[in-house]
């Protein structure tokens, strides 16, 4: 269950990052819809956690992931996509 709950996290946060304006790797963001979507893998990624562990250490575990995941994104993003390599708008 802890890795479903993680890998549940780091999609919720892909998509909140993806449906973000401050996004660097789609030419556009995602929208509302990927913003909904990133709300159900987010409680999934607590369902998942809780389910694994206890309801407490469940709640920081998965808060814990979420974090990671959105504190990843924007730095693989820029391996992708240095700023440099960036097109004005």
């Amino acid at each position: 269950m802890n890795f479903l709950g993680c890998v549940a996290a780091f999609v919720a946060m892909a998509l909140a990052y993806l449906a973000s304006r401050n996004q660097r790797l789609l030419p556009r963001p995602l929208g509302r819809p990927a913003r909904l979507g990133a709300s159900v893998f987010a409680i999934a990624a607590l369902a998942a956690w809780i389910a694994g562990e206890t309801s407490l250490p469940g709640i920081f575990s998965a808060l814990t992931a979420l974090m990671l995941g959105a504190v990843a994104l924007p730095y693989i993003t820029w391996l992708f996509r240095p700023a440099t390599e960036r097109k004005p708008r």
